[in-house]
């Protein structure tokens, strides 16, 4: 965020503070009077969970602080109140996705941490979820006493939730850059001082600009920084309510696919994956609802199978494609697509996506029946199972992408050689 993004006022303001011990910011918009009530509730114990008495509250705004505002947060928090600033966001679209507006709004936060000079940095769902100051604590002593540099949370879920992130975004995470994470499109985390400094360094390139997501976890990776996850008893909101399917694949996944061929030089030399340190005791598993229905799921794969065969052939190689035509002949009840299937199939869309086999935005359409598929499979498997053993059937999912790594390699270097 250049530094023309604070008016002057605050600029003045900070520099004449000092460094910042403890930056909090909120990435997204925010209800203000709700954000006070909190920090004034809590304002005893946050000198205590910095470590230190100096504490910014960065929220998003204009440009140019409201007449008195920041002077009335703190005349009501008290007299050893954070202090409040203001940093801006890009102009709101309509159109604009909210990970992709809460992606831009913790870059912001990263590079104010950055001019502020913040030890520790707590970005935080703008829903407040996670400000209390227990789980500021949570976030906050990896980075001061253990040397983290990126702690993560892992949430609950129930076994019918977040399946995007755990069939895809998780499992690549974990494959190409060896960090088992469970939520690498993380809305709550905490960094150190280099770790904002790697997050708000700015891309210019075409292909980083279509992204517009911030993967942490990737950037972690990358610099062999430390990684640690956090249990936290906290569950936002569904962002994808409303959004039409390939659409949020396009993003989240098309954004996971640059980031593949971004730092495809990286991730091929990665073997093996390891997990990362983690504190705070594990949220109580929460009992599911209403069973899922494959069947709505089943008759979309069979649809696509129907009409996009022509458009698979371009992006799936011929075993793959007569593996899919038994699947699509195989009764409901029997419905079940094997993991390397799946793997392979993300995979080869990961190769089509670097390669330019169609409009990026086709292709995405083209896995959306692909993925219903595969939720299709998954609900039936585990409907009996428990919270936990469906979380076990994860595992043997994100395995079988690091066991199709190789393939993927493969691929990727010799994409011809697939070819049917």
């Amino acid at each position: 965020m250049p530094k023309s993004d604070l008016a002057e006022e605050t600029k003045n303001d900070v520099e004449q503070a000092g460094p910042v011990d403890l930056l909090i910011g909120i990435a997204g918009a925010v209800n203000k009077d709700e954000m006070q009530q909190y920090l004034q509730n809590m304002n005893a114990d946050l000198s205590a969970t910095a470590q230190s008495s100096h504490v910014v509250v960065a929220y998003p705004g204009s440009s140019e602080l409201e007449s008195g505002e920041a002077e009335r947060f703190a005349g009501a928090a008290g007299v050893n109140a954070p202090r409040f600033l203001q940093y801006s966001l890009p102009a709101g679209d309509p159109a604009v996705l909210p990970w992709t507006i809460a992606s831009a709004a913790q870059k912001a936060i990263c590079s104010l941490a950055v001019e502020l000079d913040a030890k520790v940095c707590v970005l935080l769902h703008s829903d407040l979820a996670m400000l209390t100051p227990e789980k500021l604590r949570l976030f906050t002593s990896p980075v001061l006493e253990k040397a983290c540099d990126l702690v993560v949370p892992v949430y609950p879920s129930r076994k019918f939730e977040g399946l995007l992130n755990h069939s895809i975004l998780a499992p690549i995470a974990r494959a190409l850059y060896g960090q088992r994470v469970r939520y690498p499109l993380a809305q709550d985390l905490s960094c150190s001082a280099r770790m904002c400094g790697k997050l708000s360094e700015t891309d210019n390139t075409r292909e980083r600009s279509e992204s517009s997501l911030l993967w942490p976890t990737t950037q972690a990776a990358l610099n062999s920084f430390q990684v640690c996850q956090v249990n936290v008893d906290v569950q936002h909101a569904t962002q994808t309510e409303g959004l039409d399917l390939s659409t949020v694949l396009s993003s989240l996944v098309g954004s996971a696919y640059i980031e593949m061929e971004t730092y495809a030089p990286f991730w091929q030399r990665v073997r093996g994956s390891h997990p990362p340190a983690v504190s705070g005791n594990a949220a109580q598993q929460i009992n599911d609802g209403e069973p899922v229905d494959a069947k709505p799921l089943i008759d979309s794969f069979l649809l696509g199978s129907h009409n996009l065969q022509e458009v698979w052939g371009l992006v799936l190689p011929p075993v793959t494609l007569l593996e899919l035509k038994k699947l699509a002949r195989s009764s409901p009840e029997a419905f079940r697509m094997p993991d390397d299937l799946w793997v392979r199939i993300v995979y080869d869309f990961a190769l089509a996506h670097r390669l330019r086999t169609m409009n990026r935005g086709h292709l995405m359409g083209a896995l959306t029946p692909l993925y219903l598929g595969w939720v299709a499979s998954y609900a039936q498997e585990v409907a009996g199972l428990s919270p936990f053993a469906a979380e076990q059937r994860f595992e043997q999912l994100a395995r079988s992408y690091e066991e199709g790594k190789p393939y993927l390699v493969s691929r990727w270097r010799w994409p011809d050689r697939f070819n049917p």
